[in-house]
């Protein structure tokens, strides 16, 4: 592929698998109000499972349109509180699967996506499209798909697992290619014959009029996969990074993204949509000790790709969002852990992002009673999964009036429910 020569721009999604609890990521800090969400509700109701807050990493304040002044991150997350009041890192509020905005009464009818299960309410934030106008696609496929048609070369790799989030529309682009966080093996390094290559090739060559169409087929997609292959293991080979990756599963697909990133123009590409997934979220006991040891796996890996990204110089040129199949319940469970909920709190970090501030609105209420809790601490959210890639697509080049292709359900919510790209991302030039 050629690329174009417009600015390179790259979205890193990262899925953390089994709902992480976001509640006891982004916690209230000082609220002068009437009512102290700290003390008198989250406190109240998270009880052995909150975290001290005398413990948590407090981030610049005062922060606007909130019910809190400040509010603080894990004590293990030491890095993202930097990223943050360095202006590089934002936190989606109250977030999650949505058809339409909606509330305690009717949200079981208003809501077609199954809820509280990790497979639907993951392929839901994958898809972005709940009621399947665009089946069999998902968000950054059709992103790839709008970029595409514009001319422009869109790479699209998941790292170690397959992901309906790259998937776009048959025929517009090439299929993603799944990549191991170790790096491309090259095929057939050790050849039992120095001429094996060549035989493969004759073998799977040309058609003759007996061939079958699935033989055709076949061979087609061997000699593509293979050309493919050696490619990136030529374009790869060599690429390091200049900072050290912790080496956790992770820390390793973060730096295999990084060094894609970093064969941009080798590959000839204009743009790259990546999506990778952690896993061990699904904390239904002992949630304060599980995520110590989560979180201090993201800070790190989230502070290793930072940096080297700042090194190689794009920084500017990339964004990376964290989703979830759900938070928790803020009530405990007999287990000192949390279970299945909805609305949760999310990061998105990158050198454009307007960092340094909650968007969308942190719930002023959370106990039992309150108006978005349905039920042991399960929250409504109230910004919707639309409300946070369209302005993510328009940051990498896809035009306003594309949306409703890349959110088939956008027109479900009105006007206000959503966020313009310069709520989200600063004027630079590569924007």
């Amino acid at each position: 592929p050629q690329a174009s020569g417009s600015p390179y721009k790259a979205i890193v999604y990262v899925m953390f698998g089994g709902g992480c609890d976001s509640f006891n990521m982004l916690v209230p800090h000082t609220c002068s109000g009437e009512t102290d969400l700290y003390t008198d509700e989250y406190l109240e109701i998270r009880q052995e499972i909150a975290l001290q807050k005398e413990d948590l990493n407090e981030l610049n304040g005062p922060i606007a349109n909130q019910a809190c002044e400040t509010f603080g991150v894990h004590p293990q997350l030491l890095a993202v509180q930097e990223l943050f009041n360095n202006g590089d890192l934002l936190f989606f509020a109250n977030t999650g699967v949505l058809t339409k905005e909606t509330d305690k009464e009717n949200y079981w009818k208003d809501t077609e996506t199954q809820l509280f299960a990790h497979n639907f309410m993951q392929l839901a934030a994958q898809r972005i499209d709940p009621l399947k106008n665009e089946d069999g696609t998902g968000v950054l496929g059709r992103i790839r798909d709008v970029l595409t048609n514009q001319g422009l070369s869109v790479g699209a790799f998941s790292i170690d697992v397959n992901s309906i989030s790259l998937i776009g529309k048959p025929g517009l682009a090439a299929s993603p290619m799944i990549l191991s966080n170790n790096g491309v093996a090259q095929f057939n390094h050790a050849p039992s014959s120095s001429d094996m290559n060549a035989i493969i090739e004759s073998l799977n060559g040309e058609t003759k009029a007996e061939s079958g169409v699935f033989g055709e087929w076949y061979s087609d997609v061997l000699l593509k996969s293979l050309s493919h292959n050696q490619l990136l293991y030529n374009t790869l080979e060599g690429k390091t990074t200049t900072v050290t990756f912790p080496n956790s599963h992770l820390g390793r697909q973060l730096g295999m993204v990084a060094r894609m990133i970093d064969s941009r123009i080798q590959r000839g590409t204009d743009a790259d949509m990546f999506y990778l997934s952690t896993g061990g979220w699904d904390t239904h006991s002992q949630v304060l000790m599980n995520q110590n040891n989560l979180f201090a796996n993201v800070d790190a890996s989230f502070k290793a790709f930072a940096d080297e990204m700042k090194a190689k110089n794009v920084w500017d040129s990339v964004t990376l969002i964290e989703t979830s199949d759900f938070a928790r319940t803020l009530t405990q469970n007999g287990g000192l852990g949390s279970d299945h909920a909805w609305g949760g709190n999310y990061i998105m970090m990158g050198g454009d992002v307007k960092g340094g501030q909650i968007v969308g609105r942190y719930p002023d209420a959370i106990k039992e009673g309150s108006p978005l809790n349905i039920g042991r601490g399960r929250i409504i959210p109230t910004t919707s999964w639309e409300a946070v890639f369209l302005p993510l697509a328009e940051w990498a080049g896809v035009d306003k009036a594309h949306f409703g292709y890349i959110c088939p359900n956008k027109d479900n919510f009105g006007a206000d429910h959503f966020f313009d790209k310069a709520n989200l991302f600063e004027p630079t030039a590569s924007s």
